[in-house]
C-alpha cells in the first residue's frame, strides 16, 4: 500500500469513527527522538425512538467526546518505546462521565514488528474491521465481539510486505467484556462481563496491492478464553469462549468502490453442557466520491442458539450517508432496517430490543483533531 493511500485510510478511520484511533492527529511536542501527540473528537447525534436511549422509546440528542494522548521515545536506531491512552466522555444516561478505551505501552521494532501490553481489542478484530465502518446501525454480527477491549493482554503484531500477523496472550482478569449483548437482554445468565483465567488470540492475513486497480485483503482471526472456576460473576460457571472470524475486502472505503464480507462465529460454554452460540455474516458495499460524499450499505444476518433448543435470527440492512466537509469535520445520516428477522418476543424468557426488527435513524455531526 502506498504512503498516500495509507494516509487516506488513517484519516478515514478518524472521520468515520472507527474504534482504532491510535494514530496521532496532532503532534504537540517533538525533539531529539521524543514526541507527544494527541487526538480526539467531539460530536452530537440525534437518535430515533427505537434506539431507546431516553424515556419510553423517545427520540433524543446525545453528545459525546473522545480524547487520546500518545508518547513515543526513540531508544536506538531500530527500537522505540511508546505509550497510548484514550478516554470516552458522553451524556448517555447512566454512563455519563469518562471511560477508558485503549490503554497500553509497547515497543516498536520497525520492520520486525510491534509488541504491545495493556488494554485493547484482541487479534480477531483484524478480520472484523473490514465491515466495521458504520456508526450505530451496523455491526449486527461483529458488534457482539469487536467492542470487547480487555485489559491484561500482550500482543505481537507484524505488518510488512503485505503480510499481517498477530499473536496475543490474555492474562487473568476479573469483570471484563467477552460477548456484548447488542440487541438482546438475556438476563444474568449472559452478562457482558465475566472473570477470565487465561487465553490467547491470533490473526493472519495478506493484502494484494493492485487487483483491478484496488487492494484485495484476505483476513482471518481466532481467539480462545478460559473462564475462572468458582468465582464467575454470572452465577453459572463460564468454562470457555471460542471466536473465529474470516473476511475479505476489496478497494478503499474512502475512495471509489469498496466491497467487504465477514463470517463470524462465537460460542460460550458453561457447565452442565449449557452453551450460547452466535454466528452470522456481514456484507458491505459502498462508494466514495471525490467531493467528500460517500455511501455505504449491505446486509447482515446473525443467528443465536442456546443449548440447541432456542434459536433466533436477526437480519438487518444498514445504510450510511456521510459527507466529509474537510479533514476535521463531517456530517452523516444513518439508518437500519429489518430484513426478515424472526418476530419472536422472547429468547431465554427475555424480550429483545426493538432494534432487532424495527427501523432506526440517526443524524450526526463530528469534529476530529
Amino acid at each position: 500500500m502506498s504512503a498516500k493511500r495509507l494516509i487516506k485510510c488513517s484519516l478515514l478511520v478518524l472521520v468515520m469513527g472507527s474504534s482504532v484511533l491510535s494514530a496521532e492527529a496532532a503532534t504537540v511536542y517533538k525533539r531529539q527522538g521524543t514526541s507527544l501527540g494527541i487526538n480526539g473528537r467531539i460530536q452530537s447525534v440525534f437518535y430515533s425512538n427505537n434506539y431507546n436511549l431516553a424515556g419510553d422509546h423517545d427520540s433524543s440528542i446525545h453528545n459525546s467526546s473522545r480524547f487520546g494522548v500518545r508518547g513515543k521515545v526513540k531508544i536506538t536506531k531500530w527500537f522505540s518505546a511508546f505509550a497510548y491512552s484514550q478516554w470516552d466522555m458522553n451524556s448517555t444516561g447512566s454512563t455519563t462521565g469518562s471511560k477508558a478505551r485503549d490503554q497500553y505501552v509497547g515497543a516498536d521494532f520497525g520492520r520486525y514488528g510491534v509488541l504491545t501490553v495493556g488494554k485493547f481489542k484482541d487479534a480477531t478484530y483484524y478480520a472484523e474491521s473490514v465491515v466495521d465502518n458504520y456508526e450505530q446501525a451496523g455491526g449486527t454480527v461483529q458488534g457482539h465481539f469487536d467492542h470487547s477491549r480487555r485489559q491484561g493482554q500482550v500482543m505481537y503484531t507484524y505488518d510488512n510486505y503485505g503480510v499481517h500477523g498477530q499473536l496475543g496472550i490474555q492474562t487473568a482478569q476479573d469483570n471484563v467484556p467477552v460477548v456484548r449483548n447488542k440487541f438482546h437482554n438475556l438476563g444474568s445468565k449472559y452478562k457482558d462481563r465475566w472473570d477470565i483465567d487465561s487465553g490467547f488470540s491470533s490473526a493472519l492475513g495478506y493484502t494484494f496491492d493492485d487487483i483491478l486497480s484496488g487492494p484485495l485483503s484476505v483476513r482471518s482471526g481466532y481467539s480462545y478464553l478460559k473462564g475462572q472456576t468458582g468465582h464467575d460473576i454470572t452465577s453459572r460457571a463460564f468454562v470457555n469462549f471460542k471466536h473465529t472470524a474470516f473476511s475479505i475486502a476489496w478497494g478503499n472505503v474512502n475512495s471509489g468502490f469498496y466491497v467487504a464480507a465477514l463470517h463470524d462465529y462465537g460460542k460460550v460454554n458453561f457447565k452442565a453442557n449449557d452453551w450460547l452460540k452466535i454466528k452470522g455474516f456481514e456484507l458491505s458495499l459502498g462508494y466514495a466520491f471525490d467531493n467528500g460524499v460517500s455511501v455505504l450499505s449491505g446486509y447482515e444476518s446473525v443467528k443465536f442458539e442456546e443449548d440447541g433448543s432456542v434459536n433466533h435470527r436477526i437480519k438487518r440492512v444498514p445504510l450510511l450517508l456521510n459527507y466529509r466537509l474537510n479533514a476535521t469535520f463531517n456530517i452523516w445520516s444513518e439508518a437500519g432496517f429489518n430484513a426478515g428477522s424472526d418476530h419472536k418476543t422472547d429468547f431465554g424468557a427475555k424480550k429483545y430490543s426493538k432494534r432487532m426488527d424495527k427501523s432506526v435513524f440517526s443524524l450526526g455531526a463530528r469534529y476530529t483533531f
